[in-house]
This record gives C-alpha cells, structure tokens and sequence, in this order.
C-alpha cells in the first residue's frame, strides 16, 4: 500500500499512543531520534517534519509563515504518520538498549 494511504492504525498506532509520540518528540532529549525518524520517513521533507513533530506546527500553519514545504498536504501528513511510527521503533530500541546496560551492571 502506499504511504499516502497509510493512517495511524496500519502502523499500530492508536490516537492515545500517537499523542504520546508526539509529546515526546517535543521532549529536546528525543531530538536525535526525532531527527533519524524523519529523514528515514522522508529526507526532502525532513526538514517541515521535524518542525512539525517538535514544535507542534502543522502543515498550514507553516504555509501561512512563508514556510516552502516540497510536497502536498496529505502527502505531508503520511509522511509525518510514517515518521512517528519509526520514532516509535527508535524509542523502543533505546528502551530496550538501558534495560540491557542496566541489567549487565
């Protein structure tokens, strides 16, 4: 299926979780995964999708703020669904990564 049709659900994302996500992409600590999770998603729209991801900005917003963003707004919007779901990943694999550390000690 393509990306564009892609929504939360086919992620396994419910909208609890993905409000969460994105509370935790706001966190300065999560940039780095923020980051990998969007240029993974898309590196032409990297750029608006970590905006959006962590200062809460959407797509027409950005627009209206003289913001060029290369891409449709529901190709936007699948974008941004795909990198949360990665940042999902990235989240779980440093979540399991200190549990390792933590228990080798």
């Amino acid at each position: 299926m393509r990306t564009r049709y892609l929504k939360l659900l086919d992620y396994g994302i419910t909208k609890e979780e993905a409000d969460r996500l994105i509370e935790l992409a706001g966190d300065p600590d999560n940039a780095a995964l923020v980051k990998l999770a969007v240029d993974e998603s898309n590196p032409g729209l990297s750029d608006a999708l970590f905006t959006s991801l962590t200062m809460g900005i959407g797509y027409r917003r950005m627009m209206r703020q003289g913001r060029y963003i290369p891409g449709k707004e529901d190709d936007f919007y699948a974008y941004r669904r795909r990198a949360l779901y990665i940042f999902k990943l990235l989240l779980k694999g440093r979540e399991t990564e200190n549990q390792v550390a933590v228990a080798s000690h």
